[in-house]
């Protein structure tokens, strides 16, 4: 497609923008509602119906000046968030932007691949299953699977807990080297989540290095008092960690015995997702 049919088809496309816009904010805008924050989300959301946009088009349908919509293209290419084509010099998405969007999509492919795979481990060992991602210093629940015992630990999906007191967390973060843990944690002191918790990064160091050599991660009471985990990384192809899988149960079921046989089935079933991503 030429300029003048990029051009063209961008017209088009903010003018159903604009009358979108027009027809939603016909209603009573929230009290709390920053004009600023709205207006760049606004000019994002353009990118919804033409691959890219010229500062006067995206003037037109959004009500604003010129200026002001310059210097919002102008902050987010600075953040990477859009590019100008050089030729053209309309703005298109840009690599960060981009990478939120491959992001949510790789979060939301890893949930569909891993559903099977944490049933079959569930009704393997018969306890709650769960699949996490890595977020630095926390980890979040994407998935859970229950137990059907009557005594369970129950669902942690939307769950963000301390990745250094669960056992999905260190999972992965031994999966990472020196330097990336000493980006994570800056500091040596680590905040306890319980009285079990590690509070070290020098102890934390010796338990990845463990964990590196054993293949999966314990959690004895370290995130909740009276839960107990076992959790392995997910790594895909190209070596990048993709998630964890993790295993937990009442302490009184977490026996040392039940830590190898969970641990050896979550490995094993961390090894069946990697080989599902190209």
């Amino acid at each position: 497609m030429g300029v003048e049919g990029i051009d063209g088809f961008a017209d088009e496309a903010l003018s159903k923008v604009n009358n979108k816009s027009g027809d939603e904010g016909s209603g009573e805008r929230p009290s709390g509602m920053i004009g600023a924050v709205d207006n760049v989300l606004r000019l994002l959301a353009l990118f919804n119906e033409s691959p890219k946009i010229r500062v006067n088009e995206a003037s037109r349908a959004m009500g604003l000046s010129r200026s002001t919509v310059h210097r919002m293209l102008t902050t987010l290419s600075y953040h990477q968030f859009v590019e100008q084509d050089e030729f053209s010099r309309a703005y298109q998405p840009g690599p960060a932007l981009i990478d939120i969007g491959l992001a949510v999509l790789q979060n939301i492919e890893i949930r569909v691949v891993a559903r099977n795979a944490l049933l079959r481990l569930r009704d393997e060992i018969g306890e709650t299953v769960h699949l996490g991602l890595l977020r630095g210093a926390e980890v979040v629940f994407i998935d859970s699977v229950e137990s059907q015992q009557t005594v369970r630990t129950g669902s942690r999906i939307g769950w963000t807990l301390p990745s250094h007191a669960t056992a999905a967390g260190k999972a992965m973060l031994a999966q990472l080297d020196d330097a990336e843990v000493d980006k994570i944690y800056p500091d040596e002191a680590l905040e306890p989540a319980t009285t079990a918790t590690l509070q070290s990064k020098s102890v934390l160091r010796e338990q990845l290095e463990e964990i590196r050599q054993r293949g999966y991660a314990v959690n004895d009471g370290e995130s909740e008092p009276d839960v107990g985990a076992v959790a392995a990384a997910v790594r895909d192809r190209d070596g990048r960690v993709r998630g964890a899988v993790s295993v937990t149960a009442p302490r009184a079921r977490a026996s040392a015995e039940w830590e190898r046989a969970a641990g050896a089935a979550a490995i094993r079933t961390a090894s069946q997702l990697a080989a599902s991503f190209g």
